[in-house]
């Protein structure tokens, strides 16, 4: 097999040449772009803090009751209110299915969901 390095050479001078052209295109372009790509990026950033910081801003409670299970979810039937909180944020759960716990974490009252910061069995 023979080499046409006559053919070689200008297939590398076509490439380099289209290195040297298409960089500061690109660069233009990407320039341009920037604006549009930070704003759409600070917009998701700023959505992925906000149930964050909904978290945060939620008041700690108390909350007592009895775990139980339905549909492969855990759940908190409060003794006190006779109200029933799904129990996310519980990997755990399932070893306290059936008894009586206390937890201490937020409800989110739009969803009925308690985010558990802290789950213990109940005297």
């Amino acid at each position: 097999m023979q080499i046409d390095w006559r053919r070689a050479l200008a297939f590398f001078c076509v490439i380099l040449f289209e290195e040297i052209v298409a960089t500061p295109c690109m660069a233009q372009d990407s320039q341009r772009q920037k604006p549009e790509q930070s704003s759409q990026q600070n917009l998701y950033r700023d959505q992925a803090q906000k149930p964050q910081q909904n978290l945060q801003q939620q008041e700690t409670q108390s909350y007592a009751g009895k775990v139980s299970e339905k549909h492969g979810k855990f759940y908190l039937e409060e003794a006190r209110s006779k109200s029933t909180y799904q129990l996310e944020g519980t990997w755990s759960a399932k070893r306290y299915l059936g008894k009586k716990v206390r937890i201490t974490g937020s409800l989110d009252a739009e969803t009925n969901v308690l985010h558990v910061v802290t789950i213990s069995i109940s005297p």
